[in-house]
């Protein structure tokens, strides 16, 4: 006998709203992400294999840094750092300092303690260090045993496809880390971007590319209104109750679809809107405090003409985003 999973919740997609939004993202200038800038990343000159291996363990622990009450952000040098920032700026430093730590052979024996001393700073500290220590070990072991301690081996075997029938396409290949098995793969996409931007991967289509969805995005698709909630999830994001596994994951997989029509309606690569709305979401569509008057969607928003400012989902307890 055969079962099936019925959702009884589906947010809806709205095609109309996103082709509103596709004529607007358009004419607004879009400053990708800059993968050489040293702050954050590894120089220009850097030996492919360590490049990724770099990125490979920093979007691994590329999740839930911040948790209510306790935000993950320093001040360094006179400069706030926050979340992510934080996160690749405490990576790259250590990068320069000891690049062999980002190693197969040495993330087999990283110790929680060790994720505590490398990315706290101040009162900062990542939560779950064990489980992220447990991630990195996860990916050394498999490394050695899968790809001959060869991170290389990632990017030749794919040859610029995602996904392949044999099972050998990059997204297929980063499934064998537990850091890599979120069914909407924010962190693979992530990792695919900062790979293609350093041109250390060219995806052979793509069509197949989408956003790497967390939670700025999120909340942006649904203020916006490329994505309609259904009444019992709008209910629980207004009472704070977190979302199940299932309503999170459907959630996000329907964002990432409405991206991708955006994607198509403007003609402007997914990895490039990502950046941008990431950067809007963190920067303009804020969480508290939406800074409307600097945003350029303002007439066409659903949020703004509604009044009603409603945020992402609650899903915390989540190594995926």
């Amino acid at each position: 006998m055969i079962y099936f999973m019925v959702y009884y919740f589906m947010p809806f997609i709205n095609k109309t709203k996103i082709r509103n939004i596709s004529t607007l993202v358009k004419d607004i200038p879009i400053e990708t992400l800059n993968v050489y800038d040293t702050s954050f990343y590894p120089s220009i000159d850097e030996p492919v294999d360590k490049v990724i291996a770099y990125f490979l363990i920093m979007v691994a622990m590329d999740h839930r840094l911040s948790r209510p009450g306790k935000p993950y952000e320093a001040i360094i040098n006179g400069n706030l750092y926050r979340g992510a920032e934080l996160l690749y700026y405490l990576g790259a430093r250590k990068f320069e300092e000891d690049p062999d730590y980002f190693t197969p052979e040495r993330l087999v024996f990283i110790k929680p303690s060790d994720i505590v001393k490398w990315l706290s700073i101040g009162k900062s500290m990542p939560p779950d260090p064990e489980l992220r220590a447990h991630l990195l070990n996860d990916i050394g072991i498999k490394t050695i045993k899968i790809f001959n301690g060869d991170f290389t081996k990632l990017i030749e075997l794919s040859e610029g496809f995602l996904r392949r029938k044999n099972g050998y396409g990059l997204q297929d290949l980063l499934k064998n880390f537990k850091a890599y098995q979120d069914p909407v793969e924010k962190k693979s996409y992530l990792l695919i971007k900062f790979l293609n931007y350093r041109k250390l991967f060219k995806p052979l289509n793509e069509d197949d590319l989408n956003v790497a969805v967390d939670n700025h995005l999120t909340r942006v698709a649904i203020r916006l209104g490329l994505i309609e909630l259904e009444d019992d999830l709008i209910e629980k994001v207004r009472k704070g109750i977190e979302a199940t596994y299932d309503e999170d994951i459907v959630i996000r997989l329907c964002v990432r679809e409405a991206y991708k029509a955006l994607s198509r309606f403007s003609n402007i690569n997914a990895f490039v809107l990502d950046d941008m709305f990431w950067t809007f979401g963190r920067n303009i569509c804020t969480y508290d405090s939406p800074k409307c008057d600097k945003c350029f969607f303002k007439n066409t928003c659903k949020a703004y003409k509604e009044g009603d400012y409603l945020t992402e989902h609650i899903y915390i307890d989540t190594w995926y985003y």
